[in-house]
């Protein structure tokens, strides 16, 4: 009988989550051909794209909390956007854990790393120091949007033409790389192979937001102490950095949830996943199946409620495509 391992299961989520997000950059590209007139086969949106805009997803996150409005232009991005806050108050940066393509593609590096058996370690005041960008990040946006931000300005925003195109700039962004784009995203590509989760631990501003989120989460990872053997092979296999031989709750907001701690230990029991209300453990994969169950039901929810795709009508948006 086939066992499932937490590494066996976050690879399987990770890839068919990583696999459906290229088929809906597929279709991207076709309603993308059909908008700037390059085919004449008519090919709908695909709302899911929307969840790779996180900036505008947080614009209309304070429409949304101030002026009571759903978006209407990226209504999709904006679902996706409060699903993965509610995993992260819920169930740790589940998103980052599972979800997230990039986090997938950092998996696939450090694998490649481990072989070259040239990892670099990096905690203490390094760790430290290298923490910071991705939090000045956060802070940038959080602060020019929430405070300098008005309604007027984020409505605005909303309805330019730069955010109704927003999918096809990236799309361009990528598929037109500039030799500085390509030599950065390479350098850390690099770094990711060597430096574990590079790009995830230190300069994901939006894996830095659910991070401060994930700390109320009441879901952790418990070390019970009287049972630790202090083999290191917990620390050793966690990708967000943490000692994890050294806590009794693992609380961190480097904590992606993936329990690799618990799959990892020698000693039954050790580590367990717990619910700090309750003091109750939880099966190792209630993250995993958690965040998955919420992106599913908000996007349900969403196309019963309509607030999946745009009512903005094709001939609209055609000339925001052709003008682009």
């Amino acid at each position: 009988m086939l066992k499932v391992s937490p590494a066996s299961l976050r690879n399987a989520i990770q890839f068919m989550m990583t696999a459906f997000c290229i088929f809906v950059g597929y279709r991207f590209y076709l309603f993308y051909q059909f908008m700037n007139g390059s085919s004449s086969i008519a090919v709908s949106k695909p709302g899911a794209v929307e969840g790779f805009l996180p900036i505008s997803a947080l614009l209309s996150f304070k429409q949304l909390i101030t002026s009571g409005i759903y978006d209407e232009v990226h209504p999709a991005g904006l679902t996706i956007f409060i699903a993965v806050l509610v995993m992260s108050l819920l169930l740790r940066k589940g998103f980052c854990g599972y979800l997230c393509p990039v986090g997938f593609i950092s998996n696939l590096l450090n694998k490649l790393g481990k072989k070259t058996k040239k990892i670099i370690t990096v905690r203490g005041k390094l760790e430290f120091i290298l923490l910071i960008p991705k939090y000045i990040a956060l802070a940038f946006f959080v602060i020019a949007i929430f405070f300098k931000m008005g309604p007027r300005e984020i409505s605005s925003f909303i309805h330019s033409s730069y955010n109704f195109t927003a999918e096809a700039r990236m799309f361009n962004f990528f598929a037109n790389l500039g030799l500085t784009p390509a030599i950065i995203i390479i350098t850390i590509g690099i770094l990711c192979i060597f430096i574990p989760y590079f790009w995830c631990r230190f300069l994901c501003p939006y894996g830095a937001l659910l991070g401060i989120l994930s700390k109320v989460s009441p879901i952790a990872v418990k070390r019970d102490p009287n049972l630790c053997i202090n083999c290191g092979k917990c620390t050793k296999a966690c990708p967000g950095g943490i000692e994890v031989e050294t806590k009794t709750i693992v609380n961190s907001a480097e904590c992606i949830g993936c329990t690799q701690c618990i799959g990892n230990c020698p000693v039954s029991d050790c580590l367990t996943l717990t619910d700090r209300l309750s003091r109750k453990r939880r099966p190792w994969a209630t993250i995993a199946i958690g965040c998955v169950f919420i992106l599913m039901l908000y996007y349900v929810t969403a196309i019963m409620t309509n607030h999946w795709n745009s009512p903005m009508p094709y001939e609209m948006l055609r000339g925001y495509y052709m003008n682009m």
